[in-house]
């Protein structure tokens, strides 16, 4: 199956585009589909990984929704769908 990830910020930059279409077997879920990611732009690597672990400041959206609301890292994907992730902002 065929999903999209869309790259904003320090992750854009680190690949060179803004979206990457992934192809992952049936039944592959959030977290394998960033693993598959990384093997592919190995430079994304560090910025989204501590060791085996997600850096734990990482928000992952699916289709817009966010995956602690659906089941967290293990959520299924589909044919099509959209992963994005993004890191906190603050200012003040």
């Amino acid at each position: 199956m065929r999903v999209q990830v869309k790259l904003f910020g320090e992750f854009r930059e680190a690949v060179g585009r803004e979206a990457v279409a992934l192809e992952l077997p049936a039944g592959a879920d959030c977290l394998q589909a960033l693993r598959a990611l990384v093997a592919h732009h190995p430079a994304l690597g560090p910025l989204l990984f501590a060791g085996e672990k997600l850096k734990d400041h990482l928000h992952v959206f699916l289709n817009g929704q966010n995956v602690n609301n659906l089941g967290g890292l293990a959520t299924r994907l589909s044919e099509g769908d959209v992963l994005t992730f993004f890191t906190p902002i603050s200012g003040g």
